[in-house]
């Protein structure tokens, strides 16, 4: 059975300055940028199409840690965790642009495992983009994906 691995961070905000461990973190809050003093938790979740995602591991950074740090190690463990759980079949890490690193996509495929990281686009990336010839694109339908009867597609298609 087919299993996905996804991996999230996101910034905590703490009251105190006698916390352990927090830091000042940028977060934005209502479309402005904010400096926030917290923790900066790293969650992975494992789940399939027929469960709910568990958490598989956490880990609990300062607030001025970059989303990625640690992240390769982590989505490594949860690997090793989702298959000691009995996961043989296929296993899909999937992450957005803050996990978009060399770090992460090396460790994905050391594991032997396909992954779905969203991009920035940049130059590099729009250049490769565009390369693709429009036999080549494959469709991805999500589960619980609307289909928009005007312009004959499904709307959350990648």
């Amino acid at each position: 059975m087919l299993s996905f691995v996804d991996i999230d961070s996101m910034l905590r905000r703490v009251y105190g300055k006698q916390k352990q461990g927090i830091g000042f973190g940028h977060a934005k809050v209502g479309g402005y940028n904010v400096y926030l003093r917290g923790y900066h938790p790293l969650i992975t979740t494992i789940c399939t199409p027929l469960s709910a995602p568990v958490i598989a591991a956490t880990r609990l950074r300062s607030g001025n840690a970059g989303s990625a740090r640690g992240a390769a190690s982590q989505i490594a463990e949860a690997i090793t965790t989702a298959r000691s759980c009995g996961a043989s079949d296929q296993i899909v890490v999937r992450a957005d642009s803050a996990f978009y690193t060399k770090t992460v996509i090396t460790t994905c495929r050391r594991r032997d495992v396909r992954f779905s990281v969203t991009t920035r686009i940049d130059a590099k990336i729009r250049a490769a983009c565009d390369s693709i010839n429009e036999q080549q694109w494959i469709d991805i339908k999500y589960p619980q994906a609307v289909f928009d009867e005007d312009t004959g597609r499904w709307i959350s298609d990648a």
